[in-house]
Protein backbone atom coordinates (compact mmCIF):
# COMPACT_ATOMS: atom_id res chain seq x y z
CA UNK A 1 0.00 0.00 0.00
CA UNK A 2 1.90 2.92 -1.05
CA UNK A 3 2.24 6.12 1.05
CA UNK A 4 0.78 9.72 0.68
CA UNK A 5 3.16 12.73 1.26
CA UNK A 6 1.62 13.26 4.46
CA UNK A 7 1.98 9.28 5.46
CA UNK A 8 5.43 9.37 4.24
CA UNK A 9 6.46 12.71 5.77
CA UNK A 10 5.17 10.93 9.43
CA UNK A 11 6.75 7.89 8.63
CA UNK A 12 10.13 9.38 8.02
CA UNK A 13 10.42 12.18 10.18
CA UNK A 14 10.69 14.77 7.57
CA UNK A 15 8.25 17.44 6.71
CA UNK A 16 6.18 17.13 3.40
CA UNK A 17 8.00 19.81 1.85
CA UNK A 18 11.39 18.48 2.34
CA UNK A 19 9.76 15.10 1.05
CA UNK A 20 7.80 17.13 -1.79
CA UNK A 21 11.69 18.82 -2.73
CA UNK A 22 13.26 14.95 -2.63
CA UNK A 23 10.34 13.99 -5.30
CA UNK A 24 10.99 17.14 -7.99
CA UNK A 25 14.65 16.77 -7.45
CA UNK A 26 14.54 12.76 -7.99
CA UNK A 27 16.07 11.45 -4.58
CA UNK A 28 12.82 9.23 -4.67
CA UNK A 29 10.54 8.37 -7.05
CA UNK A 30 6.73 9.03 -6.75
CA UNK A 31 3.58 8.56 -8.66
CA UNK A 32 1.50 11.71 -9.19
CA UNK A 33 -2.49 10.80 -8.59
CA UNK A 34 -5.45 12.63 -10.65
CA UNK A 35 -5.72 15.37 -7.74
CA UNK A 36 -2.63 16.05 -7.53
CA UNK A 37 -1.38 13.75 -4.82
CA UNK A 38 1.50 11.78 -4.53
CA UNK A 39 1.57 7.80 -4.27
CA UNK A 40 4.97 6.55 -2.88
CA UNK A 41 6.36 3.36 -2.43
CA UNK A 42 7.09 2.53 1.01
CA UNK A 43 10.26 0.40 -0.30
CA UNK A 44 11.53 3.63 -2.52
CA UNK A 45 10.86 5.79 0.28
CA UNK A 46 12.86 3.64 3.05
CA UNK A 47 15.48 3.10 0.37
CA UNK A 48 16.43 6.58 0.98
CA UNK A 49 15.45 7.40 3.99
CA UNK A 50 14.71 5.36 7.23
CA UNK A 51 11.77 4.36 9.17
CA UNK A 52 11.95 6.55 12.18
CA UNK A 53 8.41 6.61 13.54
CA UNK A 54 7.75 6.74 17.09
CA UNK A 55 7.10 3.35 18.86
CA UNK A 56 3.84 4.45 19.78
CA UNK A 57 2.72 6.08 17.23
CA UNK A 58 0.02 4.39 14.86
CA UNK A 59 0.80 5.45 11.84
CA UNK A 60 3.92 2.58 12.27
CA UNK A 61 1.87 -0.31 13.62
CA UNK A 62 -0.22 0.51 9.99
CA UNK A 63 2.53 0.35 7.99
CA UNK A 64 5.15 -1.80 9.70
CA UNK A 65 3.06 -5.19 8.55
CA UNK A 66 2.76 -4.24 5.18
CA UNK A 67 6.56 -2.56 5.13
CA UNK A 68 7.44 -6.25 6.28
CA UNK A 69 5.19 -8.85 4.05
CA UNK A 70 6.65 -6.34 1.51
CA UNK A 71 10.14 -6.75 2.45
CA UNK A 72 9.88 -10.59 3.43
CA UNK A 73 8.75 -11.08 -0.49
CA UNK A 74 11.28 -9.24 -2.12
CA UNK A 75 14.03 -10.51 0.30
CA UNK A 76 12.90 -14.16 -0.94
CA UNK A 77 12.95 -12.72 -4.83
CA UNK A 78 15.95 -11.62 -4.35
CA UNK A 79 18.07 -14.88 -2.60
CA UNK A 80 15.85 -16.82 -5.02
CA UNK A 81 17.90 -15.05 -8.20
CA UNK A 82 21.13 -15.32 -5.56
CA UNK A 83 20.74 -18.76 -6.15
CA UNK A 84 19.88 -18.95 -9.57
CA UNK A 85 22.70 -16.47 -10.13
CA UNK A 86 25.22 -19.01 -8.33
CA UNK A 87 24.10 -22.37 -9.76
CA UNK A 88 24.10 -20.12 -13.33
CA UNK A 89 27.93 -19.64 -12.00
CA UNK A 90 28.74 -23.18 -11.22
CA UNK A 91 27.72 -24.66 -14.24
CA UNK A 92 29.53 -22.20 -16.80
CA UNK A 93 32.66 -22.64 -14.22
CA UNK A 94 32.13 -26.49 -15.02
CA UNK A 95 31.68 -26.28 -18.82
CA UNK A 96 34.67 -23.99 -18.76
CA UNK A 97 36.60 -26.61 -17.17
CA UNK A 98 35.27 -28.75 -19.54
CA UNK A 99 36.01 -27.15 -22.43
CA UNK A 100 39.59 -26.53 -21.24
CA UNK A 101 40.36 -30.22 -20.81
CA UNK A 102 38.81 -30.98 -24.41
CA UNK A 103 41.45 -28.05 -25.79
CA UNK A 104 44.22 -29.99 -23.82
CA UNK A 105 43.06 -33.11 -25.14
CA UNK A 106 42.92 -32.09 -28.90
CA UNK A 107 46.27 -30.27 -28.29
CA UNK A 108 47.68 -33.17 -27.54
CA UNK A 109 46.54 -34.88 -30.52
CA UNK A 110 47.70 -32.33 -32.65
CA UNK A 111 51.09 -32.34 -31.66
CA UNK A 112 50.99 -35.84 -31.72
CA UNK A 113 49.82 -36.47 -35.52
CA UNK A 114 52.29 -33.37 -36.27
CA UNK A 115 55.13 -35.36 -34.86
CA UNK A 116 54.37 -37.99 -37.02
CA UNK A 117 53.85 -36.05 -40.25
CA UNK A 118 57.28 -34.62 -38.81
CA UNK A 119 58.86 -38.15 -38.90
CA UNK A 120 57.48 -39.26 -42.16
CA UNK A 121 58.91 -36.16 -44.04
CA UNK A 122 61.81 -35.72 -42.26
CA UNK A 123 65.02 -35.21 -44.85
CA UNK A 124 67.92 -34.03 -43.17
CA UNK A 125 69.73 -31.36 -44.83
CA UNK A 126 73.41 -31.89 -46.40
CA UNK A 127 75.92 -29.52 -44.22
CA UNK A 128 77.67 -27.41 -46.29
CA UNK A 129 80.47 -27.41 -43.80
CA UNK A 130 81.67 -31.07 -44.64
CA UNK A 131 85.03 -30.81 -46.42
CA UNK A 132 85.41 -33.39 -49.96
CA UNK A 133 87.97 -36.08 -48.57
CA UNK A 134 91.28 -35.48 -49.61
CA UNK A 135 93.22 -38.23 -51.94
CA UNK A 136 95.94 -39.54 -50.87
CA UNK A 137 98.83 -39.12 -52.57
CA UNK A 138 99.35 -42.09 -54.57
CA UNK A 139 95.57 -42.02 -55.82
CA UNK A 140 95.88 -38.54 -56.54
CA UNK A 141 99.35 -39.28 -58.85
CA UNK A 142 97.37 -42.14 -60.57
CA UNK A 143 94.29 -39.82 -60.89
CA UNK A 144 96.88 -36.97 -62.85
CA UNK A 145 98.63 -40.54 -64.91
CA UNK A 146 95.69 -41.24 -66.06
CA UNK A 147 94.97 -37.57 -67.16
CA UNK A 148 98.17 -37.80 -68.91
CA UNK A 149 98.22 -41.08 -71.19
CA UNK A 150 94.29 -39.71 -71.74
CA UNK A 151 95.79 -36.59 -73.20
CA UNK A 152 98.98 -38.13 -74.91
CA UNK A 153 96.53 -40.57 -76.92
CA UNK A 154 94.24 -37.61 -77.91
CA UNK A 155 97.22 -36.21 -79.24
CA UNK A 156 99.05 -39.51 -81.41
CA UNK A 157 95.57 -40.33 -82.91
CA UNK A 158 95.68 -36.95 -83.95
CA UNK A 159 98.98 -37.22 -85.33
CA UNK A 160 98.06 -40.44 -87.15
CA UNK A 161 94.96 -39.25 -88.24
CA UNK A 162 96.78 -35.82 -89.81
CA UNK A 163 99.22 -38.38 -91.67
CA UNK A 164 96.93 -40.50 -92.98
CA UNK A 165 94.90 -37.42 -94.31
CA UNK A 166 98.32 -36.40 -95.75
CA UNK A 167 98.98 -39.69 -97.41
CA UNK A 168 95.90 -39.78 -99.13
CA UNK A 169 95.66 -36.50 -100.50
Amino acid sequence: MPYTLGQAAKATGLSKPTLSEAIKKGKISATKNENGSFSIDPAELHRVYPLVASPNSKEKSETEPFLTNDLTGKIMVLEAQVKAVSELKDQIAAERDDLRAERNRLLGVIEQQAGTVKQLTHQPQPTTETPAPELPPVAAFLGASVRFWVALALIASSAAAWFWWEQQH
